[in-house]
């Protein structure tokens, strides 16, 4: 019957590990997915278009923008990425 116990209480601090575990992964989540500052933006027209709207002018007239650097270890929880342990 003590067996019976002991078997209960590891599946029960099994469980809670496993669902804390869940709780402050997905309330960690937010932060990783909106936190980088990257956005995405798709071209619809096509490559011919894109090329005619480059003309050797403005290709002149156009200025570097500078780019966003992102750090995974930044913003992602160390525990669950072993690149940042």
């Amino acid at each position: 019957m003590a067996a019976r116990g002991r078997d209960w209480a590891a599946f029960a601090t099994a469980m809670a590990v496993g669902v804390g575990g869940a709780a402050w992964m997905a309330s960690t989540w937010g932060d990783v997915k909106s936190g980088n500052g990257v956005s995405v933006h798709r071209e619809t027209k096509s490559p011919e278009e894109i090329r005619k709207f480059w003309t050797p002018e403005r290709l002149k007239r156009a200025e570097p923008v500078e780019m966003p650097a992102w750090d995974s270890c930044e913003h992602f929880p160390t525990l669950l990425s072993p690149n940042c342990w």
